[in-house]
């Protein structure tokens, strides 16, 4: 038999599960960005953008 989960528990569940789902959806949009980048600009200015915006990312507090 199954034990019953406390409201606890399947609270915890349900921010994990919802985290994970935010960290695919999100990463799929980002893929579909750079996927749209690329039909419109050149590589090299597709990577140029990204590695901006990554040193951008990076430097926030």
């Amino acid at each position: 038999m199954h034990r019953k989960r406390s409201a606890k528990d399947i609270e915890q569940m349900a921010e994990r599960e919802t985290a994970a789902f935010l960290r695919r959806a999100s990463i799929i949009y980002l893929e579909c960005c750079v996927s749209l980048m690329m039909t419109h600009l050149e590589r090299e200015e597709v990577a140029t953008i990204l590695e901006k915006e990554a040193d951008m990312l990076r430097r926030l507090d």
